[in-house]
Formats: C-alpha cells, sequence, structure tokens
C-alpha cells in the first residue's frame, strides 16, 4: 500500500491572524498527538492543537482529507490510513508508538479497539463520543499503565455535561436537591440561513439521522423509567413535544427571528446519568434532542412509508424510480402514488407532511436506485443542496437545560441553562467548534500535566469541567443561567 505522506513545518501563525485566545497562544514545540479522523468537525481542534505547539499528525481513510485540514497549519502531518482495514493495523501501531496520545475522531465502532492498542503501547485515549460498556471496562488497564482514557468530551456528550455538573455542584453545596433535570441539545441551521421545509442541514450522515426514527431510548418521569422504542405509537417521533422555553442568548441574528419553540425527544440512556451525576433525589431525567418544528412528524411518516427499510430490495435496483418504488409499497398506480401516501398516513393530501415528502422527491421520477429503501432516500437528502451549507451559511448549537431544585429551607426553585452558538460564516461550524475545542483543551491540559486523572473517565468533575468551560468562554462559547422562584 502506499503511504500518502504530506508534512508542515511552517511558521506559527501571529498573534493578529490566530484565532485562539493570547492565554493559549503558542509555546516551544509541545508533544505529540495523533488524530485519526479528518471528519466534518476534526478542524478546529487540530488548528487549536498546533497553535498550541503540538507535533500533530493527522491520519485518514482519504489523505486528500488530511492534507486539506491541515493547510496553513504549523507541525502538522497528513498521512493515508484506514484504521478499519487489518492490512493497516501494523501502520496504526506504529504510529500510535510513536505519539504521546491518540484521538479517536472515527466511527464510535473503532474506539474499543484502538483504545485497546493504546493500552498495549502504553499511551493516552481521547475521543469525543460515550463511554460504551468495552471501554469502561479498560478502566483498570488504563489505572495500571498511569493512562487516561478520557471521553464525552465535545459538545453533546461534553459541554452538556459540564455546564450541567457545575449547577448539580452549586446546589448540592449549599444544601439542596436536584428533583429534575431536562437536558436537550441540536445542532440546528442559524436561523438566518433555515430555508428548507425540514429545517435540518447535515453535518454528517443522513443515514444516521434518519434512523434515530427507530433507536432506543430510556428516560426517567415522575419516578417511573419509561422506554422509547419503534413500537408503533412508541418512538421518539410520536411523543415529541414542543419546548417554547429556550431563550435566545446567542449572538444577534441577521434577517431571521428567534423560533417560538423547538421539537424536542428523548434520545439515548437517559436513566445511567442519574447515577453518573449523582442526583439520588431526580424524579424527572431526560436528556434529548431538539430538532425544527415539522421534523418529527415528517421523519415518522418516512418510517411508516417503508423508507427506512435496511434490508436488501430488489425493488430498488435496476432504475426503479421514487414513484414505483412507493406504489409498489403502497400497492397503487405511479401516478396516484401522492394521494395513496397521504391515505396511508391518515392525513390530508395537503397536508405540510406531503408537502415536505414532495419537494423532498418521495414522490417523483427520479431514479431510485441503491441496495435498501434507506439508501434511496438518503440519496435524496444527499443530493439536494439545500441540505447542505452553502457560502456564508451558518449552523447553530441550542443547547438548554432546565433544573427544579428542592433548596435546604424547603424552597424551591427553577434554574435554566443556555448556550446558542452559531458557525463562523464562511468558516468553521459551531457544531465543529464545540465538539473538538473541548477535547483539544484536555488533550493539552493532560500532556502539560494540568489534568492528572487516570482510568476512563468523562469531564463531570470540577477539576475538569472548571477549566474547560472558562477557556471556551474565550471563544465566545458560553452558558447564560437564569434563576426564578418555584417550579
Amino acid at each position: 500500500m502506499k503511504w500518502a505522506v504530506h508534512t508542515k513545518r511552517t511558521r506559527l501563525q501571529s498573534d493578529n491572524s490566530s484565532t485562539f485566545p493570547q492565554s493559549v497562544q503558542p509555546r516551544k514545540m509541545g508533544k505529540k498527538v495523533l488524530i485519526l479522523g479528518a471528519g466534518m468537525v476534526a478542524g478546529p481542534g487540530v488548528k487549536y492543537l498546533s497553535e498550541t505547539g503540538h507535533e500533530v499528525t493527522v491520519a485518514s481513510r482519504t489523505a486528500s482529507r488530511a492534507e486539506k485540514l491541515i493547510e496553513g497549519l504549523a507541525n502538522c502531518t497528513a498521512i493515508g490510513l484506514d484504521v478499519g482495514n487489518p492490512d493497516d493495523s501494523g501502520r496504526l501501531e506504529e504510529l500510535m508508538g510513536a505519539t504521546d496520545i491518540v484521538v479517536s475522531l472515527v466511527p464510535w465502532t473503532m474506539h474499543t479497539p484502538i483504545a485497546e492498542l493504546a493500552v498495549k503501547l502504553n499511551k493516552h485515549f481521547a475521543s469525543t463520543s460515550y463511554i460504551s460498556d468495552a471501554m469502561d471496562g479498560m478502566d483498570a488497564a488504563f489505572r495500571a499503565n498511569g493512562k487516561v482514557c478520557f471521553n464525552e468530551c465535545g459538545v453533546d456528550p461534553g459541554l452538556d455535561h459540564m455546564s450541567a455538573c457545575a449547577v448539580f455542584d452549586d446546589v448540592k453545596a449549599k444544601g439542596g436537591k436536584i428533583k429534575s433535570f431536562l437536558s436537550y441539545c441540536g445542532g440546528l441551521p442559524c436561523p438566518d440561513d433555515n430555508n428548507n421545509p425540514f429545517g435540518y442541514k447535515f453535518s454528517w450522515s443522513p443515514r444516521g439521522v434518519l434512523l434515530a426514527a427507530v433507536r432506543e431510548a430510556f428516560y426517567i418521569e415522575d419516578g417511573e423509567e419509561k422506554k422509547m422504542d419503534a413500537t408503533p405509537g412508541n418512538g421518539i417521533y410520536d411523543k415529541f413535544i414542543l419546548d417554547a422555553s429556550v431563550p435566545n442568548v446567542g449572538p444577534p441574528l441577521d434577517k431571521a427571528t428567534w423560533p417560538e419553540a423547538f421539537e424536542s425527544h428523548p434520545n439515548g440512556n437517559s436513566i445511567k446519568f442519574k447515577a453518573i451525576y449523582d442526583l439520588p433525589d431526580c424524579d424527572t431525567l431526560i436528556r434529548g434532542t431538539y430538532r425544527s418544528r415539522g421534523w418529527c412528524e415528517t421523519m415518522r411518516a418516512i418510517k411508516n412509508l417503508g423508507f427506512l427499510d435496511e434490508s436488501e430490495c430488489a425493488a430498488t435496483k435496476g432504475g426503479i424510480t421514487y414513484a414505483k418504488l412507493l406504489a409498489g409499497e403502497l400497492g397503487c398506480e405511479p401516478s396516484g402514488v401522492k394521494a395513496a401516501a397521504a391515505s396511508k398516513l391518515g392525513i390530508a393530501e395537503d397536508d405540510a407532511i406531503i408537502g415536505r415528502l414532495e419537494w423532498l422527491g418521495v414522490f417523483s421520477d427520479k431514479d431510485a436506485t441503491a441496495p435498501t429503501k434507506i439508501d434511496a432516500v438518503c440519496k435524496l437528502f444527499l443530493d439536494n443542496p439545500k441540505f447542505q451549507y452553502a457560502e456564508g451559511e451558518r449552523d447553530m448549537i441550542a443547547m438548554h437545560h432546565t433544573f427544579k431544585i428542592l433548596n435546604a429551607d424547603g424552597s424551591k426553585e427553577t434554574r435554566t441553562s443556555t448556550l446558542v452558538d452559531y458557525g463562523i460564516k464562511n468558516g468553521d461550524t459551531s457544531m465543529a467548534r464545540t465538539v473538538t475545542i473541548p477535547v483539544a483543551i484536555a488533550i493539552r491540559k493532560i500532556l502539560s500535566g494540568e489534568i492528572k486523572n487516570i482510568g476512563v473517565c468523562r469531564p463531570t468533575t470540577p477539576d475538569l469541567y472548571v477549566p474547560i468551560l472558562k477557556e471556551m468562554e474565550s471563544f465566545g462559547i458560553k452558558f447564560t443561567e437564569k434563576t426564578t422562584a418555584g417550579w
């Protein structure tokens, strides 16, 4: 195999051209960081580590992506490497053996073998993903090596933990109790650039976003553990709620108004965080997702029309159109597929949901050839430029926590903590900044010895979250808290 290597040894940028605060400006050459993955969010983290004087190697399956990522950055090397290819395992071990910390920004399913290799080679490990059971099981091995396996240090998970734990610890220090905790986060278009009927643009695979419709979610409500799943009527898109409580605490918008409400629904396993956050008195604990209005019902419609089927499908092969594909599912003629879909969904033909589906192209004569039905519908999202960020358009991270607090004196209060951040026009997205700058800050502090943790951990203690949140504020990424009496 040919290894594509691209090394930069240009001078560090001047203070005037740097996007980083004076407090973290470059020092002499630091320790070595190996970053696996050069996806859409990697850039700000790579830039931070370069500008703070570290030697950074970026390894990507597509060498050109890694090369583009390090353009103009000092002390950076780009390498072509497929971490999922057994033929590349020797080269991966060689690269990891030469670094001080390995950072996995590849899909989460690859984290465990990479972390296992980090243990074997006695290296630190970091990721922005959730700690799996397999990862948690490596705690003793990392401790024995005196190394840290630092995870859940992006935006969600990551900044959500840090901002919430800051409130938890403040309440506990005063003798209070957390009785309810709601935490929602959405990566959405900035309202100025929310210009398609779905209110969403893709910063990662449409397939992963679409499959959220059939994922399970676990949460606690009024003291009862509950579950959502793919059962009809019990999915996350069946039981969404409108949340009109999110305040506009972000920078001023250029032309749009702040949304009146977001759709919200539970996501993942919230139940386990009752113990992780040490909230024994918490009767309601929901961690979930924000989407624009209309998203949940439209995604439910896509699911109910059979478009999320992942099985191999002969009907999607051989040049079939979307109208014919759906007609076969609904038992109608292609010319009547729109009316049949409305009937199947139990809604009027002029309903906004049908309008979105028509705009997407599911009733069209476009080519639907694909291995599976979900791949066919993903093509519609991928091929439509309105689902991508155009030049000058910005994304948004909206995160909102609501805490119901019982104080030591018996009084009640509600506290909120809110982050609204927009991407930089023609620059880094908010998603990229909030995912990889927090973990890059953690990496710098691990390698400098400021973070002394060993074993598997997440940033839920003050020694970890306080300095990271403080430094994030220097990038303009900060939470706004508000307290009101009563619940």
